[in-house]
């Protein structure tokens, strides 16, 4: 077993610097070739702590990011797995982690990842079984040591020695997705992510902002900036919205492509702003940096990590230069006038969205109703409960439950998965309105409000549910709780039966550290023994 570097470092608190390699498409390819040998190169330098292995990047197929993270690790190059949840249930997640605990395989950078772009004869369907934060939960179990029925009793799993990490977005233009992204990122560190990497994005300001969010809710976690040498063509790329989540804005692409036009075509432009973002991350109080892009060598890792230490007496003048914000973006604090970057005092928040009708949708009247037949104590509840109790008794689970179905295909589109997440974010529907199905949070790929899937279609489910909530002052109830992955032995079953019997997500919640339960949890039907649970509880 090789020494974890990057655990070490990031445990001790020296600054971290992991280096990102893409295997592409193929098993065998001269390309893939030359990325090992830079990337022994780079390991063999003794500049970085990892090399980062990225896990198919915009959805499509390419060479398992843990099969090239195996054959880094017979070279004795200690890599970090990017591990996302778009292609794989979570029977699949559990075995896949099994081989990455046999082959030694420690760092892992859980993500949700890329929709399904393009595969072979069109289009491959989306999974999502498990998200970021059921991911992490899954991986801090198998640390423990899985305990698992099998047949009358229960056998525990070798513990895994995984060091998860999770990612979050910075470069957010608008409050409902600034804090959306904070939310999930707290539900991330209580599931058990040790480290958090950021998105690829190129504005200082807004990289402080989430550090500094971070601090203010008292989140004892290490970020890692993540820093991509963008060339003209990969910022054309982007600001065409190509890569989701990861922004360049038109100020930033036509200083790239003036950029271009110089005899080294750009080449030490690139290095010295991603040196720039280096010293500033290092200055504001980053715990290291991850650094991704086309033609990071050895050499070029060298001149920038060089040319950081160049800028670290002045940080803040480097900051000032990597500035590229949309224009009218919130800010969560003010700005600093004499750095151009955060002070300490906050901005109040934005006006309410919840006039528009797109956001607004059929929330009242759902929110009415919830109130009004499923909390316990009000006297509907008692109906709706003795009924369903006696339909779950006489007509068992598989029972028809058609009129139910139809009025929340009508309000909701309702796949029937028989698990509602309606409660969770908003009343929309996380199963058929998010392509993702997120039942935790945010992706990172939305851009001013919109699903990266249907950009200026459809609103982000989540960016809908905080600007619900927000109407009601009650969007941090959005961090409150975990919610569990559907359970698909409900599924085509009434989730009202699975409501009363308590054998929902709803009454399986975990409630976050320091979160008091609310009354309606409280007088809610108990959870039966038999009922899914993580095995380690």
């Amino acid at each position: 077993m090789i020494h974890n570097r990057f655990r070490e470092a990031l445990e001790t608190g020296r600054f971290v610097v992991s280096v990102e390699a893409l295997p592409g498409r193929g098993a065998c390819e001269a390309s893939q070739v030359k990325m090992m040998e830079e990337a022994c190169q780079v390991w063999d330098s003794g500049l970085a702590d990892a090399i980062s292995v990225t896990d198919a990047p915009s959805g499509t197929p390419a060479l398992l990011a843990d099969a090239f993270a195996g054959d880094l690790l017979a070279r004795g190059v200690v890599p970090l797995v990017h591990f996302t949840c778009k292609d794989r249930n979570r029977n699949q997640i559990e075995a896949q982690l099994y081989a990455m605990q046999r082959a030694g395989i420690e760092n892992l950078l859980c993500m949700t990842g890329d929709a399904p772009t393009n595969g072979w004869q069109g289009q491959a369907r989306p999974v999502f079984d498990l998200d970021p934060v059921t991911m992490i939960q899954l991986v801090s179990d198998m640390n423990k040591g899985m305990t698992y029925p099998r047949g009358p009793k229960m056998v525990s799993t070798a513990p895994a020695n995984f060091f998860p990490g999770a990612v979050v977005s910075p470069f957010k233009w608008t409050e409902g997705e600034v804090f959306t992204q904070l939310y999930k990122l707290k539900k991330k560190v209580a599931a058990g992510a040790k480290f958090i990497v950021s998105q690829v994005g190129y504005d200082t300001r807004k990289m402080q902002e989430m550090l500094m969010l971070v601090r203010d809710e008292g989140i004892d976690v290490p970020l890692i900036a993540n820093i991509y040498v963008l060339t003209a063509g990969t910022a054309a790329f982007m600001n065409k919205g190509g890569i989701p989540g990861c922004d360049v804005t038109d100020e930033l692409l036509a200083t790239l492509q003036a950029e271009k036009t110089a005899e080294d075509k750009g080449v030490q432009a690139r290095l010295d702003r991603a040196a720039k973002i280096i010293a500033a991350a290092r200055g504001m109080g980053y715990a290291g940096v991850h650094i991704g892009g086309s033609g990071v060598t050895a050499e070029a890792l060298r001149y920038m990590l060089d040319k950081a230490e160049e800028y670290a007496a002045d940080w803040q003048a480097a900051a000032r230069d990597v500035m590229f914000a949309q224009p009218g973006c919130f800010w969560a604090y003010k700005e600093d006038p004499e750095t151009g970057l955060n002070t300490s005092e906050r901005n109040p928040l934005g006006p309410d969205e919840f006039g528009k009708r797109a956001i607004r949708g059929n929330y009242r009247l759902s929110r009415t109703f919830h109130h009004t037949v499923f909390v316990p104590g009000k006297p509907i509840n008692s109906i709706f409960r003795a009924v369903e109790d006696r339909r779950e008794k006489t007509k068992g689970r598989n029972r028809h439950h058609g009129l139910e179905h139809l009025g929340k295909v009508f309000l909701y589109d309702c796949i029937d998965c028989g698990d509602c997440g309606l409660y969770a974010c908003g009343y929309t529907c996380p199963m058929s309105q998010c392509p993702k199905s997120q039942r935790n949070g945010a992706c990172g790929g939305s851009k001013d409000g919109w699903c990266e899937v249907f950009p200026g279609e459809r609103y982000c489910i989540w960016y809908k549910a905080y600007q619900r909530l927000k109407h009601y002052g009650e969007q941090e109830t959005l961090a409150s709780y975990i919610v569990p992955p559907n359970n698909w032995a409900n599924w085509q079953k009434s989730p009202w039966g699975a409501t009363v019997k308590g054998i929902d997500g709803y009454a399986r919640r975990e409630w976050m550290p320091g979160v008091e339960p609310d009354k309606e949890f409280k007088e809610g039907p108990k959870v039966p023994a038999d009922a899914p649970k993580r095995y380690s509880e």
